[in-house]
């Protein structure tokens, strides 16, 4: 495996993620048709192959990535790499009856897993989507430290927290702002979420990370391999432990959520 996709191998070590998708593939996919949306190196596609899938398309646009999809379709003559893009590029002919989709991020900041999964159920509506849906979780934080890097992962975000526990103090539990379907068509969120200061201070930030429900029973964080946590910048507001404050969000996907304190 190639430098460039080396983090590949700290997502095959992910233990916990890949035993709850390998158990809800293997429920799934026998005799049926899988479309693997960001299929990296292959993994979910094998899980789908093994457990008896009758196709499996694994869509790919990463050069690095691609050889070792081609790799899987010299050992499985049922599947297929697809290197395009699966927002605008031409979809097979086959519709798919599971739709596997791994383009995920925290709060669905990074990769396009909405309008993906949009134009694949448009296609085809009753297809069962892993992971089955997403918890999204705000917190209230004091951030002391930047990187400074000319680094943005998406407009409008100005950090990212990569494993720096030190870089931010907790300023209150964190609280479920709202949780999509991803069988469903995923709507816009304007919500309100009531947050309670654990301590006395100024806030100047929120952490946002999600969790995935990848099937029942199964839910897992989108931290670590999975994703990275996003930090926003709020203007700097002072305020009381047990003294409930009300955050305002405003997020359409796909796109950086607005927040502020009202």
């Amino acid at each position: 495996m190639s430098v460039d996709v080396g983090f590949q191998w700290g997502m095959l070590n992910d233990h916990d993620r890949n035993a709850a998708y390998r158990a809800t593939i293997e429920r799934a996919a026998a005799a049926r048709i899988v479309y693997d949306l960001g299929a990296g190196i292959g993994t979910m596609s094998y899980y789908a192959l093994i457990a008896g899938a009758r196709r499996v398309y694994g869509f790919e646009v990463d050069r690095d990535t691609y050889p070792h999809l081609r790799q899987l379709a010299r050992k499985f003559p049922n599947f297929f790499p697809v290197r395009a893009d699966v927002l605008r590029g031409r979809l097979p002919p086959d519709r798919p009856d599971v739709v596997v989709c791994e383009m995920w991020s925290a709060w669905l900041i990074e990769w396009p897993m909405v309008k993906a999964l949009g134009r694949i159920l448009r296609r085809s509506p009753r297809a069962q989507v892993i992971p089955a849906c997403g918890y999204h979780v705000v917190q209230l934080v004091q951030a002391r430290h930047r990187a400074d890097l000319p680094i943005q992962f998406a407009p409008g975000v100005t950090a990212t927290r990569f494993g720096e526990p030190w870089a931010t103090a907790e300023m209150s539990l964190p609280a479920l702002a709202c949780t999509t379907d991803f069988r469903r068509e995923v709507r816009p969120v304007d919500v309100t979420v009531s947050l309670i200061p654990l301590a006395t201070g100024v806030v100047n930030a929120v952490r946002l990370y999600s969790y995935e429900e990848v099937s029942a029973g199964h839910i897992l964080p989108r931290i670590d391999t999975r994703c990275d946590e996003i930090i926003l910048w709020l203007a700097p507001a002072r305020v009381r432990r047990g003294r409930r404050v009300q955050l305002k969000l405003r997020h359409r996907w796909n796109a950086v959520p607005l927040v502020w304190l009202e």
